[in-house]
């Protein structure tokens, strides 16, 4: 087998491990919504956003994800590494109180701290920021 051929061989079945990972890791529920988010209590799906449509607070809620957020799931949400793509449907797709549900308990388990230190008002406000990334 040629020398150069082996490490090529190497990084291609790594890059299969990390896709198939990947894959693994992203798994949705019946409506569509990442299991790490549809975990939450079936309670907060009628949460309702107070803030919803308000300009101010979506601006709002941007500074807090550029802030507390964008160091992991990037500026513009597409996600990096462990942390997912908040633009995607599996995102999306989740009730209003299914994301301040996430944003107040985290997900450690993906490396995603609590932000219960956030006042209720400015957890929602980065909700409704995230709302417009649809």
């Amino acid at each position: 087998m040629n020398a150069r051929f082996v490490p090529a061989l190497f990084v291609l079945a790594s890059l299969v491990a990390v896709a198939a990972d990947s894959a693994r890791d992203w798994k949705t529920d019946d409506r569509g919504v990442l299991i790490a988010i549809a975990r939450a209590p079936v309670e907060v799906r009628a949460w309702k956003n107070p803030y919803a449509g308000q300009p101010e607070a979506v601006l709002a809620g941007k500074k807090l994800f550029s802030q507390h957020c964008a160091g992991c799931h990037s500026e513009d949400a597409t996600g990096r590494g462990r942390a997912a793509n908040l633009r995607s449907s599996g995102v999306q797709n989740a009730a209003p109180g299914e994301l301040v549900w996430v944003v107040r308990n985290g997900n450690l388990r993906k490396g995603m701290p609590s932000w219960s230190g956030l006042p209720p008002q400015r957890q929602w406000q980065l909700v409704t920021y995230l709302e417009t990334l649809r």
